[in-house]
């Protein structure tokens, strides 16, 4: 990239440096491409056409894969459905505690709860907008270990408060969206 001499004079250094930049890169680049695009014409063979003690785990798995007679996502769909990520925890004040009881009890729930959020156990945390309970997003992966959590909060060693507990995980349907769209 050749530059008029007086042209040259009239961009500042700045300029100067972004143009030397970009005809450095340009040249790079294709230096770089034609090695890349020698090495691609004598490996366009199939896998399969390598020895035996070239191919490597990965390449067999992929060869494994795209055998795999089953719909697009179905692997990944299955695995999703059985993992769980988090727990969400939905409290209900129960009978034992009227309105007039819990104020007493409320300063230790918020510090005892604030704890497991600092542990790292309670990721997010709500109050149901109707006052009838809370709501937790916990970090936990196991429904047993959300309830001893929770029954050892203030509230739960008093028997006020109970939880229904939902493990949730990946929205394994969003696996569909794997396949080829239909034409």
């Amino acid at each position: 990239m050749a530059i008029p001499m007086d042209r040259r004079a009239s961009i500042g250094r700045p300029h100067q440096l972004v143009l030397r930049l970009a005809v450095f890169a340009t040249a790079a680049a294709a230096l770089i491409a034609q090695p890349t695009a020698q090495a691609a014409s004598r490996s366009a063979g199939p896998i399969a056409e390598l020895p035996r003690q070239h191919v490597t785990q990965t390449a067999k798995d992929l060869m494994r894969m795209a055998e795999n007679k089953s719909p697009p996502g179905a692997a990944e769909m299955a695995a999703a459905k059985t993992i769980t990520m988090k727990v969400l925890a939905i409290g209900t004040w129960t009978a034992k505690a009227p309105p007039e009881s819990r104020p007493a009890i409320m300063p230790a729930e918020a510090r005892d709860t604030m704890r497991l959020m600092l542990a790292g156990k309670i990721d997010q945390w709500f109050a149901k907008t109707d006052g009838s309970g809370a709501v937790f997003l916990m970090n936990v992966t196991d429904p047993k270990e959300a309830h001893t959590l929770l029954e050892n909060l203030p509230l739960g060693r008093a028997n006020m408060m109970t939880f229904d507990l939902i493990p949730v995980g990946p929205l394994w349907p969003l696996g569909l969206l794997l396949g080829e769209p239909a034409k």
